[in-house]
């Protein structure tokens, strides 16, 4: 066995690289696209609440506009300033607001909501109360993003009816990693809300209150509280996304093939039948996804995880590629697949033939799972991140959440655990997909903090997993675009 340190990839912005998105983007030129025609330098918000919340997220906003400052503290790289976002800033992007694209919905309207729905059938009811409103908002025209902004007190009672969920109500995980028994909750508010919303055209952004308002507005047990500048950090860094703009994008080395990743997962559907189906995300070297949903997939008796028939591998490939040539009007030289569970020969044999049958010769079919395996280093503070173990010649733990030196510490709360990566069949050595997995982890939009511990290509296939299984039957094929899973 051998350990190795990983280099800190850098992501490229509008005028240079940097390895910290915040700062990239406060020094590096803004965005990726900004000062081009397809950037967007005016942002029309729709937004769906009560009189209060809709209040609240217009006063924060205009604050936002002009920046907020940085926490006080000797961390200064952890937590830098918003440098504001206007036409002025390094955005050169605006948030417009106008009184049609606000959409209010009665305080007694909701309570009476949360205090008669069955608890399986509160979140429900409340995102299809929102996606009616913002359905006003759509009809209307004119907006880009459509802001929806429930009251905690809504936000209070949906967490609180998972608690009496019926305990014998059981489920099997995702396969993710090995199967357990665990509770089945109804699910997320959140979820439903963007299964639903896929039928008006228009991406959503939820906000909670304690986004806007700050300490004294989370809910219970919600946990600790971002600073003020880190949450419209992320907040406006999603909107500039979801309204069509290009934050950042991995540096590509002229020398690497151009590549297709893609991400399996599997999500649990909610029709009692437990029928576990497979999800991909395809990706460019910018973090462009588009959704590609797969066949049911099967439970292996032995390891308890799921897998897809040759056949279905071998077809859910061809619909990625075919639909990333769709997407990005070109053909990758290369695929590289993530898949979370481990993969069978049969699995092996429907990618491999998938490929070669749209002439790409270049594969790497990588198994990532969380690994119960953790290293210890001197100190008080876990590995760095990019710390990884060669297991063998086609296996290794990597750290992609650890210790980072440019922020002086580990900036999460628990002790982080490595992904366990096993090369089914790769050209490239397991350095490289380690190395690869730390950039790709950088295309996270709903998160400035650049220690993602997952890569994009299996964090967004569980978070679309979470969505499609909350879609009605009877409802639409899903929006193509990430933009509308996240």
């Amino acid at each position: 066995m051998k350990v190795e340190l990983l280099s800190e990839p850098e992501l490229e912005f509008g005028s240079g690289a940097h390895i910290d998105i915040r700062f990239g983007l406060s020094q590096r030129g803004g965005p990726l696209d900004a000062g081009t025609s397809t950037a967007p330098a005016n942002i029309r918000v729709g937004i769906v609440g009560t009189s209060q919340t809709i209040e609240g997220v217009q006063k924060w906003l205009e604050v936002c506009r002009n920046g907020v400052a940085a926490k006080q503290t000797r961390l200064v790289n952890l937590f830098p300033a918003f440098p504001g976002f206007n036409r002025e800033s390094v955005f050169r992007s605006s948030l417009s607001f106008d009184e049609r694209w606000m959409v209010r919905i009665g305080t007694q309207h909701l309570a009476d909501l949360a205090s008669s729905a069955h608890p399986k059938e509160l979140s429900a009811k409340a995102a299809r109360t929102f996606i009616d409103h913002a359905a006003q908002i759509v009809e209307r025209g004119g907006a880009d993003v459509i802001v929806c902004a429930p009251p905690l007190e809504l936000l209070a009672t949906m967490e609180a009816s998972v608690s009496r969920i019926d305990d014998s109500e059981r489920g099997i995980d995702e396969g993710s990693e090995p199967a357990e028994e665990v509770f089945a909750h109804p699910p997320a508010f959140h979820d439903v809300l963007k299964a639903l919303g896929m039928s008006l055209g228009i991406p959503l952004q939820m906000i909670r209150p304690a986004t806007y308002l700050g300490a004294g507005h989370s809910r219970q047990n919600a946990g600790p509280l971002q600073d003020a500048a880190t949450r419209a950090w992320n907040f406006h860094i999603a909107m500039y996304y979801k309204a069509g703009g290009i934050p950042w994008r991995l540096v590509r080395d002229p020398r690497h093939l151009a590549t297709c990743f893609v991400g399996v997962s599997f999500y649990r559907a909610l029709d009692g039948e437990r029928l576990l189906t497979s999800v991909a995300q395809v990706f460019n070297e910018r973090g462009e996804g588009v959704i590609v949903r797969g066949a049911p997939a099967q439970l292996d008796k032995n390891d308890r995880t799921p897998h897809l028939s040759e056949q279905d591998a071998h077809q859910l490939l061809i619909d990625a590629i075919l639909t990333y040539r769709r997407e990005h009007k070109n053909s990758p030289a290369r695929v590289a697949l993530h898949k979370t569970s481990g993969l069978t020969d049969g699995e092996i044999a429907g990618f491999t033939s998938a490929a070669s049958g749209e002439r790409i010769e270049v594969v790497d079919l990588v198994s990532v799972r969380r690994s119960f395996t953790r290293l210890f280093r001197i100190g008080t503070n876990p590995p760095l991140r990019g710390t990884l173990l060669h297991l063998s010649e086609k296996s290794g733990i990597a750290y992609l959440r650890g210790s980072v030196p440019f922020f002086e510490t580990y900036p999460g709360m628990y002790v982080p655990r490595p992904l366990e990566l096993e090369l089914a069949r790769a050209e490239a050595t397991v350095a490289a997909i380690g190395a690869e997995m730390m950039g790709l982890s950088k295309l996270n939009w709903n998160n400035t903090q650049f220690d993602g511990g997952e890569p994009i290509t299996v964090r967004a296939a569980r978070r679309v997993g979470d969505i499609l299984k909350c879609m009605p039957a009877t409802q639409p094929n899903p929006q193509a675009s990430f933009r509308f899973f996240m």
